[in-house]
């Protein structure tokens, strides 16, 4: 399935599960009830976690409709994996019973939804070596716990994203060899619930991959990007053709060409007309921590050279106290709707604190909507959001640092913005 157009229903059964809880809020979908900037209305606390470290949010839709969202809690040495589920776009919202991993304080999870509304999670943890782990969550609880492997090199930025007959996963995993060390990104999958393939590499670069994202085209066949440590780095892509022996890798094609400042962070999604779409940070030269956020899209059937665009007024200075860059994450509906979401401060935005931001372009990314602050302005800083989009409102999530070690995440959602017109238009 596709990240920000995925597909629960268990939901209803978690309603009446043992551990489920409501909590108290409702959003009426009406315009009088929208702040003046940006549009978007007071998010609601998902995490309520008091003055625990709340992090790592992930936001993905259903078909029919259902949001998930998992992040992490710490307990103890360890970190819990925590959900909830809406089935009403976001008005109320579930909470699942957590997933309790054995490791310590380095966990990191992702997620995706099947075809069925099934969730499926995967997740990093070191009760020892490293390990990376799948579980998928029925009702309210977590079930199918699997190992998908161990190893005593580093493995860090888990991802995954479901197919018709297929669950992948992909992250960075250290190797080392005659010159050096470096990060690889390695790939398993697993066949309807059975066993993990062995890890592999995708391919393998000389300089460390970090930062992977997948997603899948309709077909099945699977699409990656990452960040390539190279002075200065670039973002590269290559595809997968999932056949029933394995997945057959392409060459990587490096999607920031041309670009002379370091490049970071990219997303990806794939559409229902098999077109690619991938957003990433661009470091503006002479201005420390500051980024822009560029766009890039091409055919599953020839990516050929890309030709990245600025999203005009997207460039924001990153504080530096949550996330180290602008963290763009980008979602779909339709063919032509693509949205847009990052975290950093703009220019006389009267704070020095990351707020999140987001745009919007209905033509494939030819044009653009102003980008409009959707977090508040308040003081704290916000980062590492996540969205998803349908045919009534744009759904966000994001982590908050209130004060010390006290850390929130935050949901709110909006009506799709209609364009009269456009603030930029790329040039081929």
């Amino acid at each position: 399935m596709l990240r920000g157009a995925h597909s629960l229903s268990p939901l209803a059964m978690a309603v009446a599960g043992i551990g489920a809880c409501l909590l108290a809020a409702t959003y009426t979908a009406h315009a009088s009830h929208f702040t003046a900037e940006g549009g978007w209305p007071p998010p609601l606390d998902l995490s309520q976690s008091g003055g625990s470290t709340s992090r790592g949010p992930e936001l993905a839709r259903a078909q029919n409709g259902d949001l998930h969202v998992i992040w992490m809690e710490p307990g103890g040495v360890t970190f819990t994996v925590y959900h909830a589920g809406s089935d009403d776009q976001g008005s109320n919202w579930i909470h699942s019973v957590p997933l309790t991993p054995s490791g310590d304080h380095r966990v990191e999870a992702a997620m995706d939804v099947d075809a069925y509304g099934i969730l499926h999670i995967v997740w990093q943890e070191t009760p020892g070596d490293y390990q990376l782990w799948y579980a998928v969550l029925s009702g309210d609880s977590w079930e199918e716990k699997t190992m998908i492997t161990e190893t005593n090199r580093p493995i860090v930025s888990p991802d995954a994203v479901t197919t018709q007959d297929f669950v992948h996963t992909v992250w960075s995993e250290m190797v080392f060899g005659s010159t050096g060390s470096q990060l690889d990104v390695f790939y398993s999958r697993s066949e309807a619930g059975g066993a993990w393939s062995p890890a592999t590499t995708t391919v393998e670069t000389r300089a460390s991959s970090l930062n992977a994202r997948v997603a899948a085209e309709p077909a099945g066949d699977l699409h990656v990007v990452w960040e390539e440590n190279t002075s200065p780095h670039q973002i590269y892509y290559i595809s997968g053709t999932v056949g029933t022996t394995g997945t057959l890798w392409s060459m990587p094609i490096t999607v920031s060409l041309g670009l002379t400042q370091t490049a970071t962070t990219p997303d990806i999604v794939v559409g229902s007309d098999d077109t690619v779409h991938v957003v990433f940070g661009v470091n503006v030269v002479g201005q420390q921590y500051v980024q822009d956020i560029y766009y890039a899209s091409f055919p599953v059937t020839d990516p050929g050279i890309v030709p990245a665009t600025l999203i005009p007024g997207s460039r924001v200075k990153v504080s530096q106290l949550l996330p180290t860059y602008s963290s763009p994450a980008v979602a779909l509906f339709g063919s032509d709707q693509v949205h847009v979401v990052w975290n950093g401060w703009k220019a006389g935005d009267y704070s020095d604190a990351d707020r999140i931001y987001y745009a919007v372009s209905e033509d494939g990314g030819l044009s653009w909507s102003e980008p409009v602050p959707v977090s508040p302005r308040d003081g704290w800083p916000d980062g590492f959001p996540s969205l998803a989009a349908d045919e009534t409102f744009v759904h966000v999530v994001w982590q908050e640092k209130v004060s010390g070690m006290d850390q929130d995440i935050y949901y709110t959602r909006r009506f799709p913005v209609r364009i009269p017109f456009p603030l930029g238009l790329k040039v081929y």
